[in-house]
């Protein structure tokens, strides 16, 4: 991998939008010519992929190699020192601060998938549709986007990254998707499945509470009991068993 790139490239990449997340490790990169995950993980990027992913978004070709580093197997990524004429811009766009604020507001600032309620600074505005699919409009709407969680964002990274859709690339695929449509959803990543995520919080961390100690007295997982029981909740009153 190349370890120096030239200054044309250099000035053309710093012209570029960036995510914040992104921001670091391209400086990284252009400074020390490549970064690992490893190194990124450092950083503080808890899901590495992420950061690479929004600088392909920007239109960058990023160049990626498995290496030992001390005795573990992990990626380095590089940038292919190209001017790509045709990104400029037509990379992610940059969400304004009133563009997420309206955003969490029209979703009373709760995480769209597991419905907990958070401040705007623990929130984080995804796409519905993976913006390497679907691209933005010309025209940013609220509908296309939706808040998540820190952790229900990383959920759905790593799924989306290992979805089989990623070489289709069908948009509508990812529509009837949990991770677009949490609602109204038939399939995630392509399987028949169904997912219920719950994040218990203030008057309701009590239900939790005595959940935990029942599936703690029947000796399986509290997600276990809570689907083992959910039957007998959801039978019509007067039903034979």
């Amino acid at each position: 991998m190349s370890t120096t790139y030239s200054a044309e490239f250099v000035a053309w990449v710093r012209s570029l939008q960036f995510s914040r997340r992104a921001q670091r490790a391209l400086e990284h990169i252009l400074e020390h010519g490549s970064v690992t995950t490893a190194e990124l993980n450092d950083m503080g990027y808890d899901h590495p992929p992420r950061a690479i992913g929004d600088i392909k978004d920007a239109g960058v070709t990023v160049v990626k190699e498995m290496v030992t580093v001390d005795g573990r197997r992990m990626a380095r990524y590089a940038l292919q020192d190209q001017v790509n004429s045709d990104a400029s811009g037509v990379g992610r766009k940059t969400l304004s601060k009133r563009f997420r604020e309206d955003l969490y507001a029209l979703h009373d600032h709760k995480c769209a998938v597991c419905g907990g309620s958070y401040t705007s600074r623990e929130l984080q505005a995804d796409h519905r549709i993976p913006f390497r699919i679907a691209g933005d409009s010309r025209e940013l709407l609220l509908d296309e986007f939706m808040p998540l969680c820190a952790s229900c964002n990383r959920a759905k990274s790593w799924t989306c990254e290992n979805c089989p859709n990623w070489e289709p690339r069908d948009k509508q695929t990812c529509a009837s998707c949990l991770w677009s449509s949490p609602n109204t959803y038939d399939h995630i990543a392509g399987k028949p499945e169904r997912r219920m995520a719950i994040t218990f919080q203030g008057d309701h961390v009590h239900l939790y509470d005595q959940a935990s100690a029942a599936a703690a007295t029947a000796g399986v997982p509290v997600e276990e009991w809570l689907l083992e029981n959910l039957e007998s909740i959801l039978k019509p009153s007067g039903t034979d068993s």
